[in-house]
């Protein structure tokens, strides 16, 4: 018979002490997963890859390096893409995997464009969680092609490595100019874009992205023809194509977002006329799901 509190202190077992530290750290676990769930609503907070190296450590801060130095393509090839998965027999983890087009109209303009090529080339940045209203989703499942996705959101690029897309990845942002960058993005789902505050700006739903610009991404993975460009940066889309070196690249066809553009679609439009494109199609949305220029290189036109 165990003694009162009056005539001696209570004292605690082994056994007693190990259980109340079992308990008490399960129930740590749980409220934080409960916790965790509650702030992150599509995925992991952070892209943790199995590369040790990852980190802000592995960022590019010198803005003076140009698109096709060295140091930018050895870091970008080594610590900024990750391949397409190697079991190839599971592919596809989709939340819709009978619908057969999740583009909201720019993938049947380019297969139209393109007469239903099969094993072409895409770059989609912008990719958000690679199948809600993907661009390219369906010419990869259906036409045997294969790419490059860009998501900066760590929250959409955890669900897109979820996706098991037969792609390569890339958790980074397109630059707005001709050199690497590292910018704070704010974190909207499909509206997210890079903010005008600085990088290291410290605010719930901003989380600081490396960005290189689009030749960087295409000597890194030794790529010198693109078929289709999906390109979808809520506003920064121009400031984007002026980085481009076209006389360097050869891109059939692009999608582009003309909405939210700062001087305008005009603006877009006549710098894309410019460069030998004209446009094809104009793809838009009732409930502004949608609203793309499809441009296609005036020498594939008949």
């Amino acid at each position: 018979m165990y003694p009162t509190s009056k005539s001696r202190p209570r004292t605690l077992s082994l056994k007693n002490v190990k259980v109340w530290i079992s308990a008490t750290i399960s129930g740590l676990v749980v409220f934080t997963l409960i916790l965790y769930n509650r702030q992150s609503e599509y995925g992991p907070k952070v892209y943790e890859p199995k590369s040790p190296k990852w980190g802000t450590r592995m960022f590019i801060t010198d803005e003076n390096l140009a698109a096709d130095d060295p140091q930018v393509i050895k870091r970008l090839t080594s610590n900024f893409l990750v391949p397409p998965p190697e079991d190839q027999k599971d592919l596809y983890n989709l939340e819709n995997p009978k619908l057969n087009d999740t583009s909201m109209g720019q993938a049947e303009q380019i297969r139209k464009v393109l007469h239903n090529k099969r094993n072409g080339f895409f770059i989609e940045c912008g990719a958000l969680d690679g199948e809600t209203r993907s661009n390219t989703l369906h010419m990869e499942r259906y036409l045997d092609w294969t790419g490059l996705l860009i998501e900066a959101d760590p929250l959409n690029f955890a669900q897109m490595l979820h996706k098991r897309r037969r792609a390569w990845l890339s958790p980074t942002c397109l630059s707005k100019s001709p050199h690497p960058q590292v910018v704070s993005f704010k974190q909207e789902f499909n509206t997210g874009r890079i903010s005008d505050n600085r990088a290291g700006y410290e605010r719930a739903g901003h989380v600081d992205v490396q960005c290189f610009p689009l030749y960087s991404y295409l000597l890194a993975m030794n790529i010198s023809h693109v078929d289709y460009f999906s390109l979808d940066v809520e506003g920064d889309e121009l400031n984007v194509l002026k980085t481009i070196p076209w006389d360097k690249v050869d891109i059939d066809t692009l999608s582009v977002e003309y909405v939210h553009v700062d001087d305008g679609k005009d603006s877009l439009r006549e710098f894309m006329t410019s460069k030998g494109y004209a446009v094809v199609a104009e793809v838009t949305h009732p409930k502004w799901l949608a609203n793309d220029f499809i441009f296609v290189k005036k020498s594939l036109l008949p």
